[in-house]
């Protein structure tokens, strides 16, 4: 069995859809209220948008097959005293097929993305979850709650 980690590309946007859409699924608890495939053209157009420009994605492959995926969404903000860097690394579509789960996988490609966004001089990180599982693994490697977050939806 053949396991690499790889920065993903424009040229895999086809493989990345079906692992966004089912990451929505679980996410809504297999409700997404609205048509599948509406949401798999603006995730199309997404990606086609931002990803390899402020949008970095790593997935975990397993014998050629995309099983696990993570992002880094480059966040911009003004220079704070404790970080000069003016950047923000946003961790999203953290997501494994569930086959895939409780291997590592998952974890290897966000040591991955974290690994990545250092090197573009990001020092904070910051990610949401409602998943207990997937917190467990965030805080053995160092993230913390954060008191201080708002959620606003309009």
């Amino acid at each position: 069995m053949k396991v690499e980690v790889r920065k993903l590309k424009q040229k895999n946007i086809e493989e990345i859809i079906p692992l966004r859409i089912a990451l929505q699924k679980f996410d809504y608890e297999g409700n997404l209220g609205i048509d599948e495939k509406i949401l798999e053209n603006k995730t199309r157009e997404f990606l086609i948008e931002n990803l390899d420009k402020d949008l970095h994605m790593f997935g975990t492959y397993i014998n050629n097959e995309l099983v696990s995926m993570c992002g880094l969404i480059v966040l911009k903000h003004f220079p704070q005293a404790d970080d000069l860097s003016c950047k923000i690394g946003y961790i999203t579509c953290v997501y494994t097929k569930d086959e895939y789960r409780g291997k590592g996988y998952q974890k290897k490609v966000f040591l991955e993305c974290i690994e990545y966004g250092k090197k573009l001089g990001i020092n904070r990180f910051e990610l949401s979850t409602k998943s207990p599982i997937a917190m467990k693994m965030y805080e053995s490697v160092g993230f913390q709650d954060n008191i201080y977050a708002k959620k606003m939806r309009i």
